[in-house]
């Protein structure tokens, strides 16, 4: 919980389009440094859950802290397009090393207590605390952007520091490991699950889509600030209040779904995004703002929800590998939307780039039709 809150505070958070685009001067140049990233993660991404469900998970916490500090190391030292390349491949690893880890780690920590039930709402609880941090850090971060755009960027080194720290007290769960230590094997034998199973097609497709798109608009964030005519000083504020729904969503998750249900509420959630950010695309100023921000709040509802659905399909043995399947092929759709979304928005401007994502993103709940009835 410690490790989550610390490390939301990225006082770049709000600003890190800005500070890409001072060197790189195009959105195109910035997309192209995300995409890598996203590209390095989806290849990163399944060995690493591998390592992670072989070797240890507290590990791979300790090796991805480490990985993470050495990029924003970069970051800051930024300049050209090969410190922000080099930013992109470490934070890609460092990132891989934990997506798939971490709700791995949660799940068989309950699990070895006979609380694996509990999952959804203690998931969706720790999940609300990393906006918290992120809130806070915006604030922060915008008002450290007033003086210098780097300055962000240099003090988020100390809270990552923290994480490392924090990394070293974590306990490691006791679960099911294979007897072999070869990951090509774990890997192909995870891709069969999934495969074989109707429920986790549906439920990886889906977040390809809500990844690979959400996160390219929400890295651009800034630049759609700027075009709405919002001034550098209000954009902490802003992200704060997205990373604030954000948290109010994870929280909610549980209780939520719960009464109405796992998938209602994920075609919900997904049906409210793409509307409220067409909305947000045909409005100015803050109206505009108002219907974006609230885009957070249907995040957050249905990541606690996704991730609960996802770990009742999956054996702890290969519990790490397979979500880092699912969060591989979000990274691919993250590095693919980028670069689309980069070019229309030099193209045309970047609030049709936002209305196009929009379109796309109405697929989702369509496919989220095909998933399983709720267990009664």
């Amino acid at each position: 919980m410690w490790y989550e809150i610390i490390g939301g505070l990225l006082f770049f958070l709000p600003i890190i389009a800005l500070y890409l685009e001072k060197s790189l001067f195009t959105v195109t140049n910035i997309a192209i440094v995300f995409a890598v990233e996203a590209i390095a993660i989806s290849i990163f991404e399944v060995p690493s859950g591998a390592i992670a469900d072989l070797f240890g998970r507290k590990k791979s916490f300790i090796a991805a802290n480490i990985l993470v500090l050495f990029a924003i190391t970069f970051l800051f030292i930024g300049g050209n397009m090969m410190n922000f390349l080099i930013f992109a491949i470490l934070n890609a690893l460092g990132r891989s090393l934990v997506s798939g880890t971490e709700s791995a780690m949660i799940y068989d920590s309950l699990k070895e207590e006979n609380k694996e039930e509990h999952f959804k709402k203690v998931i969706g609880t720790m999940y609300a605390l990393w906006p918290i941090g992120a809130s806070l850090g915006s604030i922060v971060g915008g008002h450290l952007a007033k003086h210098s755009l780097s300055l962000p960027v240099l003090y988020s080194l100390i809270p990552i520091a923290i994480c490392l720290i924090i990394t070293f007290f974590l306990k490691e769960p006791e679960y099911h490991k294979e007897e072999h230590k070869n990951v090509l094997i774990h890997m192909k034998n995870s891709f069969k699950i999934i495969i074989n199973n109707h429920q986790l097609i549906v439920l990886i497709i889906g977040g390809l889509f809500l990844l690979g798109i959400g996160e390219s608009y929400h890295r651009l964030n800034s630049l759609y600030f700027v075009f709405k005519d919002i001034p550098i000083v209000y954009f902490g504020y802003i992200s704060a209040i997205i990373f604030g729904l954000s948290s109010i969503g994870h929280y909610s998750a549980n209780a939520v779904s719960e009464k109405y249900g796992n998938k209602r509420i994920l075609i919900i959630a997904t049906v409210a995004t793409p509307i409220l950010l067409l909305i947000s695309t045909f409005t100015n100023h803050v109206v505009s703002i108002i219907f974006y921000v609230m885009v957070s709040l249907f995040f957050g509802l249905r990541r606690p929800v996704l991730e609960h659905l996802l770990n009742k399909e999956i054996g702890s043995s290969k519990r790490a590998t397979v979500i880092s399947i699912n969060n591989f092929f979000g990274f691919i759709g993250m590095g693919f939307f980028s670069i689309i979304l980069g070019f229309l928005s030099d193209k045309f401007n970047i609030n049709n780039g936002f209305r196009i994502s929009a379109m796309v993103l109405l697929i989702v709940p369509i496919l989220f039709f095909g998933l399983k009835k709720d267990e009664k």
